[in-house]
């Protein structure tokens, strides 16, 4: 349905204060916003809902057809064939098109009383796909002089008169042809191939396959940035290690390396789809052998689809434990930063293993909400006596020695101060090597970049009893 979405032609008109768009091949399909972008994007929406609702009720959906001139005879410049009209009015506003040599050209269109005025400037491929996917203003394409060379025509509207052509600096552009400060295109576009067909890939080359697609808020190129994907590619790793280590029943602190090369991922491909990667596993599988990696898979495809469902994300974490929470949250959370959804999708040697999950961007800030929720509740607290050995005001730290038995079998306490417990009055006239009732919280911590967990410790409140 996308393939046919994309070819209806949408008709964008630039009033006073807003821009509107619509579509004519589907009467009432139309959206209003105060930005090109932003109209961009809800006139994508207002066709997909419209053929859905055509579909519901059983109605026929049109097929697109080209009801403006797909070609200009552009006065001395010959004939262009128009690629996309971006601003539509009576005559096109703003459009991209390659002349009769195949190259390609952006071309304003403006007029007055006496005259009609095209202004046209070269562009590459690069520079096109750039242009279109918002990574340029459009008024620099016209502006910034080493974009091309800018050809502006001139054709008065009294016939006695001859067309006029000319080069003119930037700076001769008349105001009126320029498309306002800050506008720019968003529309997607794929500036790498699209992914090898991975169900292929899976069954010859025996491995376990994922497809991550990326849907970056903002960025209509096919591109991601480099710390997003190290982080993401990370993240990935450590946690179908930690969920590979707990199917297997590994109590080790450290994942063994046996487990971590059964888990091992590699990058295989790049590609078009918003932003899409292809990873393989590193190890060869049997076609019929539900391998190590394909269970840890598997229950990592569950856990994402469990979204935000509090009641079942807690009753999966239950079963993994906290290395594996921790994991997951520092997996989510450059998503939660960087994209509006994203899709996972497994593809196995094995025909009966597989599966899909995807995630909005609401659902992976709410289920980073609920896992450090998780870890609070699950946190133990405790009240012992003891002496306090240090204590610092400016980095609100504490250190406590104890030889009360307690839940964490220790002698010894170090950690933060909580915000709240700072601002008594006992804390902050604390004395050390004085005697206190303490009531601390512990906190499992799983390392960044390390298999290994240890307790961190907060001081809630201090009393002299």
């Amino acid at each position: 349905m996308r393939d046919k979405r994309m070819e209806y032609v949408v008709i964008y008109e630039r009033g006073d204060t807003s821009y509107g768009a619509y579509v004519p091949d589907l009467p009432g399909c139309f959206a209003v916003g105060d930005t090109l972008e932003e109209v961009q994007t809800l006139i994508d929406e207002a066709i997909e809902f419209h053929i859905e609702g055509l579909q519901e009720d059983g109605d026929d959906v049109p097929e697109p057809s080209i009801n403006i001139p797909v070609q200009y005879d552009i006065p001395y410049l010959g004939k262009h064939k128009v690629i996309e009209n971006y601003v539509y009015n009576d005559d096109p506003a703003l459009f991209s098109c390659k002349n009769s040599a195949g190259q390609l050209h952006l071309v304003a269109v403006g007029k007055n009383d006496q005259h009609k005025t095209w202004l046209r400037v070269g562009i590459s491929n690069v520079r096109f796909n750039y242009i279109r996917s918002g990574g340029l203003e459009l008024r620099s394409v016209f502006t910034d002089a080493g974009y091309g060379t800018l050809l502006q025509v001139r054709v008065p509207h009294d016939d006695s008169i001859k067309p006029s052509l000319e080069v003119i600096h930037p700076n001769e552009i008349p105001e009126d042809l320029l498309p306002l400060p800050g506008e720019r295109l968003g529309l997607k576009t794929e500036t790498l191939p699209a992914l090898s067909n991975a169900q292929e890939i899976a069954s010859s080359s025996a491995r376990e396959l994922v497809n991550f697609a990326f849907n970056f808020g903002g960025i209509f190129r096919t591109e991601a940035p480099v710390d997003f994907l190290g982080n993401i590619l990370t993240g990935l790793q450590q946690v179908i290690n930690r969920i590979g280590a707990k199917c297997v029943n590994s109590t080790s602190k450290k994942i063994p390396e046996d487990i971590k090369s059964s888990m091992g991922i590699s990058l295989l491909e790049v590609g078009a789809g918003s932003f899409e990667i292809q990873l393989a596993s590193t190890e060869y599988v049997g076609i019929l052998k539900e391998s190590e990696l394909g269970n840890s898979i598997n229950e990592f495809v569950k856990i994402l689809n469990s979204g935000s469902n509090e009641d079942e994300l807690k009753s999966l974490m239950d079963q993994f434990g906290p290395r594996v929470a921790k994991g997951y949250t520092n997996f989510l959370k450059p998503l939660s930063e960087s994209v509006i959804d994203t899709k996972f999708t497994w593809t196995s040697p094995h025909p009966d293993r597989g599966g899909t999950a995807k995630l909005t961007q609401s659902q992976i800030i709410n289920a980073i909400d609920i896992l450090e929720k998780i870890q609070e509740e699950t946190s133990e607290k405790i009240t012992i006596r003891g002496t306090l050995v240090g204590i610092s005001v400016r980095d609100k730290t504490f250190q406590l020695e104890t030889s009360d038995d307690n839940y964490y079998e220790r002698d010894f306490f170090k950690g933060k101060i909580t915000d709240e417990a700072f601002e008594t009055e006992i804390v902050k006239n604390a004395t050390v090597n004085k005697q206190y009732t303490a009531e601390i919280q512990g906190f499992a911590q799983i390392g960044e970049t390390k298999d290994e967990t240890n307790i961190k410790f907060r001081l809630l409140s201090l009393n002299k009893k």
